[in-house]
């Protein structure tokens, strides 16, 4: 019986981990390290295009098969505490049966990535949405569908958790939760350190992009296809003349064949012509209004990706992989949430090799071949069908002696 024991762990061992990973699209090998310890890894744009628009389905798979444990960098804590500025909150926010909501006004200015709220401690399991607006009335999607992280225990009775999302500038800032008719999550304050304000946003560009231009009716539409499905955070128009401009732009994706309003801002000669947005998409549309002007000479323009990372604890010399692009993965809770505070702050960056084909993923869906996954699942379920029948005939002779006795 041990020895059956033993051969159903062993398959069942064996199987899972193939099983899980054969419902990933994509794959892409990271640099091998020399060090143990843990490590700041780069998501390239071509990776992130593979993924969810929340990365919920990355997944970072050793040699065996085996998952390992992950937090997005964005997850740190902050040292230090003297430097905090406090958002204020927005009073006549709407209260629903549904969702909670908390709006705040970014009064900095600062263009953001990343906000702390404080919360009262809960171990409630909700996500919350991102939104943005520049007048309280027309809100726009930022980041979707943000896990909340359940308070470590402590004696404060709150706890701080970062919110990271793609860079933005918008006056208002709202947090929704869907309660989904479930007791309400309380938000104490919301705000940021001013020293990771200062430090500037840093991007990749994605590439290649075809463009389109055409002026009409006092409006230049620039069409931008791109050949995936990137994520893009910032669109930057190299602008010769004229002089002094101001004109109002609309920016849009296309989504599903339908178009989706991303931003409405201002382009303006005595600031950086960067549009930022939150896309992700593989076609955007940039409406530039003129007015009774001569359209802009816009020359080249450039896509960028916010940059972002995972961290994670890997181990020297050994072989790693991410996975990526199964449309059922959900946020995985790993408990290296828990010790984000043990992570240094000078953790070396690695990046992964290219995206590839999983081809665990495309041998699974040959229709050709055959696939006895069912048949090893029987066994596996006889298998333990007969070690549950030999554990309770071997409990009944143990009691019968006994009883004999």
């Amino acid at each position: 019986m041990n020895k059956l024991i033993l051969l159903t762990l062993l398959l069942c061992g064996a199987i899972l981990p193939a099983s899980a990973q054969k419902n990933f699209k994509y794959k892409a090998a990271l640099h091998k390290i020399d060090s143990t310890g843990f490590y700041r890894i780069g998501l390239q744009p071509e990776l992130v295009a593979k993924a969810k628009p929340d990365l919920s389905d990355i997944r970072i798979a050793d040699a065996k098969g085996d998952f390992v444990p992950y937090i997005q960098a964005g997850s740190l804590p902050q040292k230090s505490q003297k430097s905090f500025v406090v958002f204020p909150e927005i009073s006549d926010t709407p209260k629903t049966d549904t969702s909670t909501v908390f709006i705040i006004e970014n009064k900095t200015g600062l263009v953001l990535d990343r906000l702390w709220i404080r919360l009262q401690n809960t171990a409630a399991k909700r996500k919350v949405n991102l939104l943005g607006s520049d007048d309280l009335n027309q809100w726009f999607a930022i980041q979707e569908d943000i896990p909340l992280q359940e308070a470590v225990q402590n004696s404060e009775g709150t706890y701080l958790q970062s919110l990271s999302f793609p860079a933005s500038n918008y006056r208002y800032l709202k947090i929704q939760v869907n309660d989904k008719n479930k007791n309400p999550v309380k938000f104490l304050q919301a705000g940021i350190y001013t020293e990771y304000a200062s430090t500037a946003q840093s991007y990749t560009p994605v590439s290649p992009l075809n463009i389109i231009r055409a002026d009409s009716n006092k409006t230049t539409f620039i069409d931008i296809k791109l050949n995936d499905n990137y994520q893009v955070n910032k669109l930057h128009l190299n602008i010769s003349a004229p002089r002094y401009y101001k004109r109002s732009v609309t920016v849009y994706q296309f989504v599903n064949n339908g178009r989706e309003l991303l931003s409405e801002v201002e382009l303006s000669s005595d600031k950086t012509p960067d549009l930022l947005i939150a896309a992700k998409t593989n076609h955007l549309l940039i409406e530039i209004s003129n007015g009774d002007n001569q359209p802009l000479s816009i020359g080249e323009i450039k896509a960028f990706q916010s940059d972002e990372y995972l961290i994670s604890y890997l181990e020297a010399k050994q072989s790693y992989r991410f996975l990526v692009g199964d449309p059922s993965a959900q946020v995985p809770e790993y408990d290296l949430k828990f010790f984000a505070d043990s992570i240094g702050g000078n953790t070396p960056v690695i990046k992964h090799e290219a995206v590839v084909k999983n081809t665990g993923y495309a041998v699974a869906a040959k229709p050709a071949g055959k696939d006895y996954t069912v048949l090893i699942w029987v066994a596996i379920i006889v298998s333990l069908g007969l070690l549950l029948l030999l554990t309770l005939k071997m409990t009944r002779e143990v009691k019968k002696k006994e009883g004999e006795r």
